[in-house]
Formats: C-alpha cells, sequence, structure tokens
C-alpha cells in the first residue's frame, strides 16, 4: 500500500489554507481600505464622506475593489479565468465595473450581489452593512461616476 491515501488530507488542507491566506475566501474583511499610494488605511474611517460629497470611482470604490477584489481577481489569480479582472488603473478598471451596476436599481446591481458574497465563490468580501458596502451601494445611487 502507497502512502499517497494519507497525503490527500494533507493537500486538500493546504490548498484551503492558501485560498484563506491568499484573501479570496477571507470572511473576516472589514474596516482597512487602501489609500492611493497603495498603503493601508488603518484609521477606521471607510466609506462616503461624512460632509455629504459626490462619490467617484476612481476615489472612493476602486481602492475597495483593489483591497477586497484584486487578490483573486486579477490576472494569474484563483479568479483569473473570469471576465471580472481588476488590473489596478482606476480607468480601465471602471469599465469592467460598469456592466455590473444597475444605476436605475441600485440595490440590485450584480456587483453589490458579489460583494456581498451571493453566487460569488470566494464568499462575502463586503456583508451588506459595513461600510465598505455602503460606498459602494451610495456610488451607485449617485449614479456610478467614474
Amino acid at each position: 500500500m502507497t502512502s499517497e491515501p494519507r497525503l490527500l488530507p494533507a493537500i486538500v488542507l493546504s490548498a484551503i489554507g492558501c485560498l484563506l491566506a491568499s484573501g479570496c475566501a477571507d470572511f473576516s474583511r472589514g474596516s482597512a481600505s487602501v489609500l492611493p499610494d497603495g498603503g493601508a488605511d488603518l484609521s477606521g474611517e471607510v466609506g462616503p464622506p461624512a460632509d455629504g460629497a459626490a462619490l467617484s470611482f476612481a476615489a472612493s470604490v476602486h481602492p475597495l475593489l483593489i483591497a477586497g477584489c484584486r487578490g483573486c481577481h486579477a490576472t494569474g489569480q484563483q479568479a483569473g479565468d473570469t471576465q471580472f479582472l481588476l488590473t489596478g488603473d482606476a480607468a480601465a478598471d471602471y469599465l469592467v465595473v460598469s456592466p455590473l451596476v444597475d444605476a436605475s436599481a441600485p440595490g440590485s446591481s450584480r456587483l453589490l450581489s458579489k460583494i456581498n458574497g451571493n453566487g460569488h465563490g470566494g464568499g462575502t468580501v463586503y456583508a451588506a452593512g459595513t461600510p465598505e458596502y455602503q460606498t459602494v451601494l451610495q456610488w451607485i445611487q449617485q449614479g456610478a461616476r467614474p
């Protein structure tokens, strides 16, 4: 008898660990955001501007998608075979995100459904009610400007 059957559980556990470590199935994501320079903002102040200013994709939504989605949704990553691939360039990524947005029915947007974990293989990225989710929702409600 070979030792291969005993290796299978270790291989499966290792694969699951890699997915969790990469962030694709990280169910504990929350309040950290990414600053335009790529650094993390750990101040906890994530979400719409307090003054009610209009949100833009480049300034408000793109950093959230880069932090929460690009770990898997990039060429060569776990979700690199999907149509939702983020490059890190806000203008290019806006073109990828726009088809998932329904400004006439913001709450029904596929983007919100996916980041909330519905039909998303990576699980919940930003749960409904979190500041990040609310930022994306508000951006769509305001017309999903670039």
